[in-house]
């Protein structure tokens, strides 16, 4: 059986606006992906209108929803740092949830599932003993608050990792130290960051993360182990390609009881991206294959030389039998550039361009600069490279 994709995060500031007509579309494109879970984040006090209609859609459609509790951008400068200013940011989550809560369960029972805790935790920030004491101590205020007031739903947590900071296994046993000193539990979702997308891990480093993450989990008895796994490249903030999203899938589905995406509704959902991402992820949950044949290469390139620290290349478009996504340049081996398919909300707008101004510090060389672009397709298959070059 091929791993899917069981749910997706939504950020807020993207459907603040939505109608009903939106939200009905949108879970139209899960459904139809063979997804049930969604995690709105971060609502504010202001927004329980948005969090309501986005409970009563997914209510008529089976989808059920974690309802991220209170962020404050404080958190990447005092979250680790400050104690009492963590503590202080439960006691405002608590009675934020109790008033979305009051607002808006009674009426959505189905789909108001769990909440989100928002403040994403990682080992750059949280590296010690001491530090994952005050975040068991700051989780337990939520907790018990939700537990008293009668709203103790499951609640899941994303954290995230970066590889050059620590090590698989000393991560993993601060989580079990947190773990064993909370009333997190049954029914509750431990479900990290894969970090790949954001740069925190090579996609070869995923595995083992994983594995030491799952055994943490492993020694809560009730706690589940799920995976966000990222559709993103934060090196230029674009879709990643569907091949790399799959597996990432393959590697976390060994480990994970489900697996969540950051973010399908932002990077491959129709309603903010060309729907020809969706259709080549439908046709990998129908078939477990993705489209293999490779797109052909782009046309006629061409590099001018404009003084001694500028090159200006060009190209015509390539084409695809599945589209093309993109493409990415290259210099002397070396990928300097990439273009690709834009989202609605959070891309950039020229779209996709073919032309790219390279300043830099040209040396000689022999054989001279060499350029090479290809064309990427949106099942992520690349076409050959076709080279131009230049000489100073």
């Amino acid at each position: 059986m091929h791993p899917m994709a069981d749910g997706t995060f939504i950020q807020i500031d993207m459907v603040k606006n939505w109608s009903d007509e939106n939200w009905i579309s949108e879970f139209q494109y899960l459904k139809e992906a063979k997804m049930e879970y969604v995690v709105l984040t971060s609502p504010k006090k202001t927004d329980t209108g948005v969090v309501e209609m986005c409970l009563r859609n997914a209510q008529d459609f089976g989808i059920k929803v974690f309802v991220a509790i209170h962020f404050d951008e404080a958190w990447w400068k005092s979250g680790s740092k400050d104690k009492e200013w963590l503590f202080e940011q439960m006691k405002i989550g608590a009675s934020q949830a109790d008033i979305i809560y009051e607002q808006c369960h009674d009426n959505h029972p189905d789909s108001f599932y769990g909440w989100y805790f928002a403040y994403e935790v990682d080992n750059i920030s949280f590296n010690s003993r001491a530090k994952f004491e005050s975040l068991a101590r700051a989780l337990d205020i939520l907790l018990n608050h939700l537990k008293n007031g009668g709203h103790r739903l499951p609640i899941m947590l994303s954290p995230f990792m970066n590889s050059s900071i620590g090590s698989a296994r000393d991560y993993a046993e601060n989580w079990a130290y947190l773990f064993a000193r909370t009333e997190l539990g049954e029914g509750d979702v431990f479900c990290p960051q894969d970090s790949v997308g954001g740069g925190g891990l090579e996609i070869q480093e995923l595995d083992e993360w994983f594995r030491y993450l799952k055994k943490a989990v492993d020694r809560k008895p009730g706690l589940q182990f799920w995976a966000n796994v990222e559709t993103f490249d934060h090196k230029n903030w674009s879709s990643a390609p569907l091949k790399r999203f799959i597996r990432q899938m393959e590697i976390a589905g060994k480990y994970a009881g489900k697996i969540m995406t950051f973010s399908y509704s932002h990077y491959y959902s129709p309603n903010n991206i060309d729907k020809r991402f969706h259709d080549a992820y439908l046709h990998y949950a129908e078939t477990g294959q993705l489209e293999e044949e490779n797109p052909l290469p782009p046309k006629n390139m061409k590099v001018a030389r404009k003084g001694i620290n500028k090159h200006i290349i060009s190209w015509e478009s390539g084409s695809s039998n599945v589209g093309i996504f993109g493409y990415e340049l290259f210099r002397n081996g070396k990928k300097i550039f990439g273009t690709f398919e834009q989202r609605r909300y959070g891309g950039k707008h020229a779209g996709i361009v073919h032309t790219f101004v390279d300043r830099s510090f040209f040396k000689w060389r022999l054989f001279g600069t060499v350029y090479e672009v290809q064309t990427v397709d949106f099942a992520g298959n690349t076409s050959q490279k076709i080279k131009a070059r230049v000489y100073i």
